[in-house]
């Protein structure tokens, strides 16, 4: 029994995750950039709705991995120098949060401009910085990878 808790362990744990092809994985989360600037909520309405993975959404970066690393594929992939990421507040007197609306566990603000509620990663350090909503920028979209556990090795 103990002998295939373990077996079963370790083939959950070799597991592939996989992204859509074009997107991109990294640190577990599969990443799609959008290079057709749209308003902040155009923008999660395209996520959300167009996008090809069913269950997508406005970025959300969890880690400075996360934020360096969109931000370099970013400035190599659009020709703005912001993009779109799921974290926004509703109003000036709330507190920022994913497009999920959760509190932010992560945050990598650069700028807040107290006037601007939405935020946008920078492509030359990806510092978060807050823009009007009615800006149009590109986007980067987000989703959990699809895990194929288990396949592969049972007989």
């Amino acid at each position: 029994m103990i002998s295939q808790l373990i077996l079963v362990s370790l083939m959950i744990s070799s597991a592939v995750a996989d992204c859509q092809y074009p997107d991109r994985l990294i640190d577990g989360l599969c990443f799609t950039f959008v290079d057709i600037p749209k308003t902040f909520w155009e923008a999660d309405e395209w996520c959300s709705y167009k996008a090809p993975n069913a269950w997508s959404y406005l970025a959300l970066e969890e880690n400075d991995i996360h934020a360096i690393w969109l931000a370099k594929t970013a400035e190599l992939m659009f020709t703005s120098n912001y993009f779109w990421i799921g974290v926004y507040r509703p109003t000036a007197n709330d507190n920022f949060r994913t497009i999920l609306n959760r509190y932010l566990t992560y945050e990598h603000f650069g700028q807040i401009n107290p006037s601007m509620n939405y935020a946008a990663g920078r492509t030359s350090d990806g510092k978060w910085v807050t823009l009007p909503q009615e800006q149009k920028l590109p986007f980067i979209c987000s989703y959990k990878p699809t895990v194929e556990a288990l396949k592969r090795r049972l007989p």
